[in-house]
């Protein structure tokens, strides 16, 4: 009778608190709590050296652990979180399914373990794509083969993602797709407040003269591109000087992006530090469109972004989210990465085809619906 009557319980396992993971975990809480299913998140960190958010709306129940990390890479951070006591956690929480994000943590690989043992259902959930090539992927790819094979379900953030899962050897049938998406209806009451006096205020604030203004935000690492959009606003200032580029974030490239600034003479070139997530909308609000070129991207949230504030984007062929959001023309163009001359050349494009004006980029990014998605979703059911 105990057993008949016991609560089915959920775990999943991320990284770190995130606000558009939050969202999403707040969501699939309160999907579990209309079924009558316990729901629970274990970090494995509260934060990272190379992430900067500070508030979150927790809505559901979550435990951060204490982990021991491994950080590699000069040029762009990467950490191996070590988590020794989350058997002890799964043991004693005993959930009938397992959600896990990524495969490059221990956590992983014993929580894997421990539901293959004890019979329960592991879900691995991935953001990689096959263009983020290193040595760690070379070594590891066995292992990582090894997770995917032995998962219930592999659940890919679009559809780049999901390819790469069945590249590795992921079962069709037991593979879905889930557009990882953020709050829009948090987005669209913080535009519909934001005045066109406060617009102004913030351009003067920041030194923007220029009728048009381009926008970059994220890390300031080569990975993102960085050197490629400074290269190509340069090139597109040879026919267009009324024209601004705004870099937003922080990063180890941003002395050699000053320096470049400085010796080139490029003018109309701002840096702003890296703002909160509750306040970056009013970035986008200002901007004409975004300019996401990086060299390698799992999926680029800002993407998401800059789609509510109705921008047109520019992004490259490296980056998860364009095969998802990005239709070619329609809210913006997907170029070669590597490419400044591409770069001048969309800006361009954009502005001849008016796409700063009319673009189909809230009505594309408004289609993913998250409540729907985990309607949807046959990977969390039982």
């Amino acid at each position: 009778m105990t057993n008949t009557l016991r609560r089915k319980k959920v775990i999943l396992l991320h990284y770190i608190p995130t606000p558009y993971r939050v969202y999403l975990f707040n969501k699939i809480n309160e999907y579990y709590h209309l079924n009558n299913i316990q729901f629970k998140v274990f970090f494995l960190s509260e934060g990272d050296k190379n992430r900067h958010w500070k508030k979150f709306d927790f809505q559901f129940d979550y435990e951060i652990l204490k982990p021991n990390a491994i950080r590699l890479g000069k040029k762009d951070l990467y950490t191996f979180f070590i988590n020794l006591n989350i058997l002890s956690k799964i043991k004693s929480e005993n959930p009938d399914k397992i959600i896990c994000f990524g495969w490059d943590n221990l956590a992983a690989y014993f929580t894997n373990y421990w539901a293959r043992k004890n019979k329960r259902e592991f879900v691995l959930w991935s953001g990689s794509t096959e263009y983020e090539k290193s040595w760690r992927r070379v070594i590891f790819n066995p292992l990582v083969k090894y997770i995917v094979h032995n998962a219930t379900w592999c659940v890919g953030d679009g559809t780049r993602h999901k390819e790469y899962l069945l590249k590795l050897g992921s079962n069709a049938k037991k593979t879905e797709k889930f557009i990882i998406q953020i709050d829009i209806n948090l987005f669209n009451a913080k535009l519909a407040t934001f005045t066109k006096n406060e617009k102004k205020n913030l351009k003067v604030n920041l030194g923007v003269t220029t009728t048009k203004l381009f926008l970059f935000n994220g890390q300031f690492i080569e990975r993102k591109g960085v050197h490629d959009l400074l290269e190509g606003f340069e090139i597109y200032q040879k026919y267009d000087m009324d024209a601004s580029l705004l870099f937003l974030g922080t990063g180890q490239e941003e002395e050699n992006l000053l320096k470049r600034v400085n010796q080139n003479y490029i003018k109309n070139v701002f840096f702003h530090s890296f703002v909160q997530y509750e306040e970056v909308y009013k970035y986008f609000a200002i901007s004409d469109l975004l300019i996401l070129p990086s060299r390698e991207e799992a999926w680029g949230l800002v993407i998401n972004e800059a789609l509510i504030c109705g921008l047109p984007v520019i992004t490259t062929n490296k980056v998860g989210a364009s095969a998802d959001l990005i239709h070619h023309g329609e809210n913006g163009y997907v170029i070669p990465s590597h490419s400044p001359a591409d770069i001048a050349e969309a800006i361009a494009r954009i502005f001849e085809n008016k796409l700063n004006v009319v673009n189909k980029s809230k009505e594309i990014i408004s289609s993913f619906d998250t409540v729907k998605m985990i309607d949807d979703a046959v990977f969390l059911k039982f």
